[in-house]
């Protein structure tokens, strides 16, 4: 059964039992008002007749004339009964007979109010000069039955349209209730493996639905970001093995076009043998960046200058007219200063890829590397006089797959500044970077 179904089955179900509980009470208040109404009634009655017929001696002729007038509006000959002490009908019609234990109870008690046979009854003692009377005054029953059936043909039809309307009101609310979980139900069966960035609605309800929502909202945002990072990680690994596969494969090419003695051979197999532990490592490194594996590995010390030799040694190999020049500014004192604690196979990838932006997109300018000390901490600035990004694209160059508007003419595939920036971020290192269009762009990264 659905949740929509249920609750309003319970809303129906609960008001239907109140509103039948409300209708006992109105039937039961309302009888016993009208019981009530009843006896008052012939209470009344009795002391008139008990006047009227026994005190005519005593009252004045306009005094009595005002009994009699209440006599005959009130009393008709059918609704009362005077009984002498010896228990006879002395005024009144004996239709209906009255116990003797009763009348006795009523000279005992004063007043009785009782039921007997058809009729509601109502019986005083009345002591007057010629002696001591029973007076009692009845109302046929059919009075009362009928009021309480009407009211009977009142409730019946409402109660039975006050639960139709319950029930479809409770429809109605259950449908407004739960329609922001079909709305939430509908986006979520439009999400895709392919579409995994979208975010449901929130609902703003301040209740458990929102906090639901905003849960499954940021466990979808979390999802997304490990599906991107896999689809990342193959294009990742292309780039980074499309070089040293490229070198590979020109060296094999080369070394097959003649003969060679066992000891060239030998220097090939060390050689590939090298590369491929590179790659191997390359990868490794690639895995734990894409959170792919934890990295359990202790990060060893890196020179960095040294590493800046060998990053520009593998660019020349691949852009021979590079032209990067190197300044550092680090004093013998604090040489020091040059060992980092950051695992050298990220930061190989890291910096080659940002050197060989900076080459590939200023292929006429000089490229500037610098190695400084700034508040006793160390500093690498990268910076060229190429073309530029604008203001507008710079906070989006993160971005895998990003290129700005102006790098159309220079083959690229908007993956490895993104890489690089990527493990500055998973290493903790900050940095800087502007940049103006036509004016070139500057990296500094900061060793802290």
């Amino acid at each position: 059964m659905k949740v929509k179904t249920r609750l309003s089955l319970f809303c129906s179900l609960i008001f239907s039992i109140v509103f039948a509980i409300l209708s006992f009470l109105i039937y039961g208040l309302y009888y016993k008002n009208t019981e009530n109404t009843i006896y008052n009634n012939l209470k009344k009655t009795a002391y008139i007749s008990a006047l009227f017929y026994l005190e005519e001696d005593e009252l004045s002729a306009k005094e009595f004339d005002k009994i009699r007038a209440q006599f005959e509006e009130v009393v008709s000959d059918s609704s009362y009964q005077v009984y002498g002490m010896d228990n006879k009908v002395a005024y009144g019609t004996e239709s209906v007979s009255i116990p003797i234990s009763m009348l006795d109870k009523i000279r005992q008690n004063n007043s009785l109010s009782f039921k007997t046979g058809e009729y509601i009854c109502y019986g005083i003692f009345y002591k007057d000069n010629q002696g001591d009377f029973v007076v009692i005054a009845k109302e046929n029953r059919s009075v009362l039955d009928t009021q309480l059936n009407l009211l009977l043909w009142i409730l019946v039809p409402l109660f039975l349209t006050g639960v139709l309307a319950i029930v479809l009101l409770s429809r109605w609310v259950a449908n407004i209730a739960y329609r922001p979980f079909s709305e939430a139900i509908a986006e979520v069966n439009n999400i895709s493996t392919n579409n995994l960035d979208v975010q449901i609605k929130s609902p703003q309800t301040k209740d458990e639905l929102q906090d639901l929502i905003d849960t499954f909202n940021s466990l979808l945002t979390k999802i997304s970001e490990t599906v991107v990072v896999q689809k990342n990680f193959v294009r990742y690994v292309f780039h980074e093995f499309k070089t040293p596969l490229a070198s590979m494969l020109g060296n094999i090419d080369l070394f097959s076009i003649k003969d060679r003695s066992s000891d060239e051979y030998k220097q090939l197999s060390e050689k590939l043998m090298q590369q491929i532990f590179q790659m191997e490592e390359i990868l490794d490194t690639l895995i734990i960046i894409s959170d792919l594996k934890k990295d359990e590995r202790e990060a060893a010390q890196t020179r960095i200058d040294e590493l800046i030799w060998e990053i520009i040694h593998k660019i020349k190999d691949i852009h021979p007219s590079a032209k990067v020049l190197v300044n550092i500014e680090i004093s013998p004192e604090d040489e020091a200063l040059m060992l980092v604690n950051i695992d050298h196979t990220q930061l190989l990838i890291s910096l080659y890829n940002l050197i060989e932006n900076a080459v590939k997109y200023s292929p006429k300018e000089n490229v500037k590397v610098y190695l400084y000390k700034n508040n006793d901490d160390l500093c690498l600035s990268i910076e060229d006089r190429g073309i530029g990004i604008s203001a507008e694209q710079l906070p989006h160059i993160g971005k895998p797959f990003f290129r700005a508007d102006n790098t159309d003419e220079i083959q690229g595939s908007g993956i490895g500044l993104s890489l690089a920036l990527r493990i500055l971020d998973k290493n903790n290192i900050r940095y800087q970077i502007e940049s103006v269009i036509d004016v070139g762009t500057k990296i500094t990264i900061f060793f802290i």
